[in-house]
């Protein structure tokens, strides 16, 4: 905070008393752009996350599909023939042909259905954490929580140490 908005705000609080409540909404306001700002950040990274892990999942899923559907018509025609004739029946080679492709079906769903299981929509761990950490901070900035005894600093003329300035500081270090 500059020297001039200091001083104003001295003025604006008067002798020594809690800010107006003026001041004090547009630092609430303030604050909460930073922290909406922010926490839409990390949220979007998850959700960047949790779509490549979406996304996997879907291409295993279509994999699956495609061999499923392949070991019922287009190459166990083929591959059954090839089976007959080293076996010497029919029935063998057609019963090998589907157990091969219905094993690569079975790998490939297995695959889809583990990367489907990471997705997870409705966790968003981090940004709770952050959120819940940031409504203590607009929360003490509000005045509506006192200070923590232990993160309190020793005013002096020269800094404010306001919950908003701390928050600022918060934010900034996540950049």
């Amino acid at each position: 905070m500059s020297e001039s908005e200091w001083q104003r705000e001295q003025v604006e609080e008067g002798n020594g008393g809690r800010p107006r409540w003026s001041v004090r909404l547009d630092r609430l306001i303030s604050s909460l752009s930073a922290l909406l700002t922010t926490r839409s950040e990390i949220a979007g990274s998850e959700l960047s996350e949790k779509a490549s892990y979406l996304g996997r999942g879907l291409a295993g899923a279509v994999i699956a599909g495609i061999l499923g559907f392949l070991a019922f018509l287009l190459a166990a025609g083929l591959i059954a023939a090839v089976f007959a004739r080293i076996l010497g029946s029919a029935w063998a080679g057609v019963l090998v042909t589907l157990v091969l492709y219905a094993a690569g079906a079975a790998a490939a769903a297995v695959w889809a259905v583990r990367q489907l299981g990471r997705v997870r929509p409705l966790e968003f761990p981090m940004t709770s954490r952050e959120i819940g950490r940031d409504w203590e901070v607009v929360r003490r900035a509000a005045g509506l929580e006192p200070e923590p005894a232990a993160s309190v600093p020793a005013k002096s003329s020269s800094t404010l140490g306001s919950s908003s300035e701390d928050l600022e500081e918060r934010l900034r270090g996540l950049e």
